[in-house]
């Protein structure tokens, strides 16, 4: 299977081109909850082996995560998150407190993510001002950064003049 990249120079583009497909995102959970396996995953995840496989290719040549040998059986591989792959923990973290809340199952919560020093559980996300302050997308204006494009610079035109009539 091929993968269409996305051509829009913009981080969020960029990031979907990594992780967007879903099932990519449910392979990140369960290596956050600690499967290292192929087999695992497989398993628990019930999809089959080529779509998984296509995945963890991605993953690993996108440096998101490494496949390993396993070190309790060395014909075998074990995939762990890398550096870049740990920084999208926030992301699955915001995904599981937005279904939570937009997507319940009417049972009560599915998953609680608690600290381990305190048991408590933690905060939601949320975008916070310098001082703190949580923040809306109401309360921000993007910044065309020296890496932008024209591209960007006229959806930063198109949105800031929208603000301006409402």
């Amino acid at each position: 299977m091929t993968r269409m990249p996305i051509t829009d120079d913009c981080g969020v583009a960029q990031a979907l081109n990594v992780v967007g497909e879903w099932r990519t995102l449910l392979v990140l959970r369960n290596l956050f909850n600690g499967m290292r396996t192929f087999d695992a995953l497989q398993d628990h995840l019930g999809i089959s082996t080529s779509v998984l496989a296509a995945r963890l290719k991605t993953l690993t040549e996108e440096g998101v995560i490494e496949k390993l040998p396993n070190p309790e059986d060395g014909r075998s591989h074990e995939y762990r998150l890398t550096e870049k792959g740990l920084d999208l923990y926030p992301v699955l973290v915001a995904l599981l407190h937005w279904g939570e809340k937009w997507a319940p199952n009417g049972r009560g919560p599915r998953l609680t993510l608690v600290e381990r020093e305190t048991g408590l559980p933690v905060q939601k996300l949320a975008v916070k001002a310098q001082d703190g302050r949580i923040l809306g997308p109401r309360d921000v204006t993007p910044v065309l950064g020296p890496g932008g494009s024209d591209h960007m610079r006229a959806m930063i035109e198109r949105w800031t003049k929208k603000e301006k009539k409402q």
